[in-house]
């Protein structure tokens, strides 16, 4: 008996150590708070160094991550679910054209059982998009009928487009990474994967003896008719992009480029800079600079990145994060070059130029006076994001 009750404790304890999602605690919905905006500044995603992102590919799912909502008129009879990972379905489905999200606003709610680390992840992507794109993640309102939910149900998979109601992206075990929360997002944007552009054939090769069989349907192509590259190149860097060995059924390559045969695919860092592009392409609006605001309770609150302090020249960094990510080795990895050199060329030494930093000493935020009376200048928790917002008011001149 004793033995019995120490494996169900170990058990518990097992399932509450989880970095990322706690099933102990009831399924609800909520939203992100300024807290975990301003975590994510403290420490910019040190965890997504080693990215398996094995997840996405799961081959009960139309592309491994995408599933569909069934319409009266198209569900086979007796069939009750609104939701189907069935890539019959799929093959049917994506056929249907996806709708936008008006003004590039996306209500959202998350699961209440991601834990303080999993919502800084979620956090930390979703900045990313109002860092880089005109897209509005907002808390859902009361008014807000057609809204995105984030839960962790089993792996990463998301609708395309706004389906209406309480659309589900899930982001289970193995996809609380960065990058790979921005490609599921991505889909509920309104993107399809990178490698099923008509004109793909021209950039990759797919390797057709190494795909499991049955499979096959994974790899499919689209023609215009169905989806729009937006007037732009093919972007092998894209974070939306299959990875080498996708479906594999003996873990060799299955998709490989074209010309020329060293670039690197399926990236799961952050967005490159097509991404960013074709997103605000698509729902029409000016490129972003490096600032934005969220709303948290119906309040902005500006989440700008850290002030520009650099002489501008014609290379320059294109994400806030550069500096560190170019600190831990990602310029020359083999991984995540390709997106280093196209989005963090001045940090990983590329711009030929003799531009210095130019010390800057003022408050970027209206409440920073108020806060350095408070003592948020000396609190650890704080201190980062208050020297490099509030250099004035925390004495840092």
């Amino acid at each position: 008996m004793l033995g019995l009750l120490a494996v169900l404790v170990c058990f518990c304890c097992w399932v509450v150590a989880d970095q990322f999602i706690d099933k102990t605690v009831p399924e609800g919905e909520t939203v992100l708070s300024e807290f975990d905006f301003l975590q994510i500044r403290q420490k910019r995603q040190q965890e997504d160094e080693v990215i398996d992102d094995s997840a996405m590919y799961n081959k009960d799912r139309f592309e491994g991550d995408i599933v569909t909502l069934i319409s009266p008129s198209s569900k086979p009879s007796g069939t009750p679910a609104v939701y189907s990972n069935s890539s019959y379905l799929m093959r049917n489905a994506v056929r249907q054209t996806y709708l936008k999200w008006p003004n590039g606003r996306i209500p959202y709610t998350i699961s209440t059982q991601y834990t303080t680390v999993g919502r800084q992840r979620i956090a930390a992507a979703i900045d990313e998009y109002h860092q880089r794109t005109c897209i509005k993640f907002v808390p859902k309102t009361a008014t807000d009928l057609d809204y995105v939910h984030i839960l962790p149900e089993e792996g990463c998979y998301s609708l395309v487009g706004k389906v209406g109601g309480k659309q589900p992206v899930s982001l289970g075990n193995g996809c609380i990474v960065k990058g790979i929360i921005i490609h599921e997002l991505m889909h509920a944007v309104g993107f399809f994967h990178e490698q099923s552009r008509a004109d793909r054939d021209n950039y990759v090769r797919i390797v057709w003896t190494n795909v499991e069989p049955g499979l096959q349907d994974q790899f499919d192509k689209y023609s215009l008719a169905m989806i729009d590259h937006l007037n732009t190149e093919y972007d092998y860097g894209s974070v939306m992009h299959y990875g080498p060995t996708a479906f594999s059924k003996n873990g060799k390559t299955t998709v490989e480029p074209v010309l020329p045969t060293n670039q690197r695919i399926g990236q799961r860092v952050g967005f490159s800079q097509n991404d960013a592009n074709k997103i605000n392409k698509l729902y029409t609006c000016e490129p972003k600079t490096q600032s934005s605001s969220v709303a948290f309770g119906g309040v902005p609150v500006s989440l700008s990145a850290l002030p520009d302090n650099t002489i501008q020249a014609a290379c320059n960094d294109h994400r806030r994060d550069c500096i560190f990510l170019a600190e831990r080795g990602h310029c020359t990895s083999s991984y995540a070059q390709f997106f280093m050199s196209e989005n963090c060329p001045r940090s990983c030494g590329q711009c030929v130029d003799n531009s210095v930093r130019i010390p800057v000493c003022q408050d970027t935020k209206p409440w920073c006076e108020r806060w350095a009376e408070g003592g948020m200048c000396q609190l650890f928790l704080f201190s980062g994001y208050m020297k490099s917002n509030c250099a004035k008011s925390c004495a840092q001149c």
